[in-house]
């Protein structure tokens, strides 16, 4: 092998850093963007928020002149006062660090203190009030120490509470939390024996005739201490020794204690089914038939139609969650019309305990276009949803900065700051104008695509692909991806996602295309309007499409049912 040097010239495409930040933040949706200006003036001092005015100030300063690079400028017309501007360069570099940092963060406007004789008195005012919102979690531990539950199933009982999932099932197996349970109440007897020991040494070196003994606490009083001692090791450690003793007098008892006993199998099962019972009902089961026979069995008196439902959910529950409604009647020796009474009640128990307070917070979706139709001229009238994106501008602190760089009271390191952030800013507000622009444009071309859509709605859909947007925009196809990826439309009939304008197409009868999205708000129609007794199948669908004229296989139905979570004829089957 040999080495050997040469050169070749080649044309490669590269993005600069500015580039890529602009890709950025053409991404991101209307909340995320605001989050990120907001950073972004905490961070760079050269950008400031304001209430009025335009949003992009033109006024923008040169940052060439810090240069100064052929002499002619303020640094020549002051060269007879050399001294004076090293005794200013030796103040700004060492003999006030907060010069720089008092310059720039000043405030403009002048303090002005609240006037005495307010309405409100800083004593008198009220405080503000913050809302306390416990959690499911706190919540049902604070329900299970009021139940009658001996001290280790209270334990178990707050580890169950804590592997309940978000919909207030409890899917973990019972036997690793009994195994995790055992071995917290050996921790928590390990450390109470070590206390009492400690208590017992204490009581055996302790002064024996001591005359305030007539005032010893009671029985009662030893216990109440003693347990907290035992539940708060480490007091132990910070009481003196004078208090040691008289904890050694009083509360020395070691032989009463009982410690904690270890679960089995048949103590988890009783903790669980306490659970269960607990507000709300069904929450910590590890089945849905136990979540909706948990939530009738604290029916105080229940009515016949309830009693069949628990007869229903505990001997013909496979049939009836396959909807085999004549096995029920068979096997039970009821009418349809009781056996409708008690589905009735089964509907109106709640399958998910868990619920809303489980699930994390519902962000609301804030659209990041607005499209409505103007009613005098019944055109789309397209806007970008920019009002929560703060009102930035460059900072009044450039001007100042600028004029005492020239006066050379800035070193070579805060000049090359000052230059970085003032980049920084300038880029930003560009970027933020570009990107409104190049949104706009974007969903323009949508809106002329799809605008059988926003006067007539889904079925005026029409079939899109990013690649019909680009060539009707200019942009390339990963320009219009990146708009289109986490953003939503506020429209006549909704708010809907970007996505969702786009869909493939299948022919019709007479040739022309129609959009997939069409074809499913068929599917959905045609559900809606079957009889519920002898549901459509997905053949008998399919021959219903072909008479629409659209043209649509057995397997596509299936295939578009899934996706719209239709369940299955037998599953759509009711008395």
């Amino acid at each position: 092998m040999k080495l050997s040097l040469d050169l070749r010239t080649a044309l490669t495409q590269t993005l600069t850093p500015q580039q890529i930040q602009y890709l950025k933040l053409l991404q991101l949706p209307v909340i995320q963007l605001e989050q990120h200006v907001m950073q972004e003036i905490e961070q760079n001092p050269m950008l400031e928020d304001f209430s009025e005015g335009d949003l992009f100030d033109d006024e923008v300063g040169n940052l060439n002149e810090f240069d100064d690079p052929d002499g002619d400028g303020p640094e020549a017309e002051i060269t007879d006062r050399k001294t004076e501007i090293q005794e200013r360069q030796m103040i700004s570099d060492e003999g006030d660090p907060f010069e720089f940092h008092k310059m720039i963060y000043q405030d403009d406007q002048s303090y002005e203190p609240k006037p005495k004789n307010s309405q409100w008195d800083e004593e008198d005012s009220e405080p503000f009030q913050i809302k306390d919102a416990e959690s499911q979690i706190e919540d049902l531990t604070s329900q299970l120490k009021l139940t009658d539950l001996s001290e280790e199933e209270q334990v178990f009982g707050e580890q169950v509470i804590g592997n309940i999932d978000n919909d207030g099932y409890l899917r973990r197996d019972l036997a690793e939390i009994i195994d995790e349970t055992n071995m917290l109440i050996a921790e928590i007897n390990f450390n109470n024996k070590k206390i009492i020991r400690e208590i017992s040494n204490l009581s055996k070196s302790g002064i024996k005739d001591n005359p305030a003994r007539q005032f010893a606490l009671s029985e009662d009083s030893k216990t109440v201490l003693q347990d907290i001692f035992i539940q708060n090791p480490d007091l132990m450690d910070k009481v003196s020794d004078t208090a040691k003793n008289y904890i050694a007098e009083n509360i020395a008892d070691n032989g009463n204690y009982e410690m904690l006993k270890e679960i089995d199998e048949q103590k988890a099962e009783k903790v669980l089914r306490e659970i269960r019972h607990l507000d709300p009902p069904g929450i910590g089961s590890r089945t849905i038939q136990e979540c909706l026979v948990s939530q009738l069995e604290i029916i105080p008196r229940m009515n016949a139609a309830e009693k069949l439902a628990m007869l229903i959910l505990t001997d013909t529950y496979d049939a009836f969650a396959k909807k085999h409604f004549h096995v029920i009647t068979k096997t039970l020796g009821v009418t349809d019309d009781y056996l409708k009474e008690a589905i009735e009640v089964i509907r109106s128990l709640n399958p998910k305990p868990g619920g809303g307070d489980y699930q994390s917070e519902i962000n609301t979706v804030i659209p990041d276009f607005v499209i409505e139709i103007d009613d005098e001229s019944k055109e789309l009238t397209i806007t970008v949803n920019d009002s929560r994106i703060p009102s930035i501008k460059l900072s009044q602190a450039y001007e100042k900065l600028k004029k005492e760089a020239q006066f050379k009271r800035s070193n070579k390191e805060t000049k090359e700051w000052i230059r970085n952030k003032y980049e920084d800013a300038k880029f930003l507000i560009q970027a933020i104008r570009q990107r409104k622009s190049t949104m706009l444009k974007v969903m323009t071309a949508i809106a002329y695509l799809q605008k059988g859509f926003f006067f007539e709605g889904t079925i005026g859909l029409k079939p899109l692909i990013y690649k019909n947007v680009a060539e009707k925009t200019g942009l390339d196809i990963s320009t219009v991806c990146r708009i289109v990826n986490g953003k939503y439309c506020l429209t006549p009939f909704g708010t809907f996602e970007l996505k969702f304008f786009f869909s493939e197409s299948l022919p019709t009868d007479e040739g022309e295309e129609v959009s997939t999205k069409v074809i499913k708000q068929v599917i959905q129609d045609i559900v809606a309007e079957e009889s519920k007794k002898k549901p459509y199948s997905d053949d008998k669908i399919s021959k219903l499409l072909k008479e629409k004229g659209y043209n649509v296989a057995r397997r596509t139905v299936a295939k578009y049912r899934e996706q719209l979570k239709i369940p299955v004829a037998r599953l759509r089957k009711e008395l």
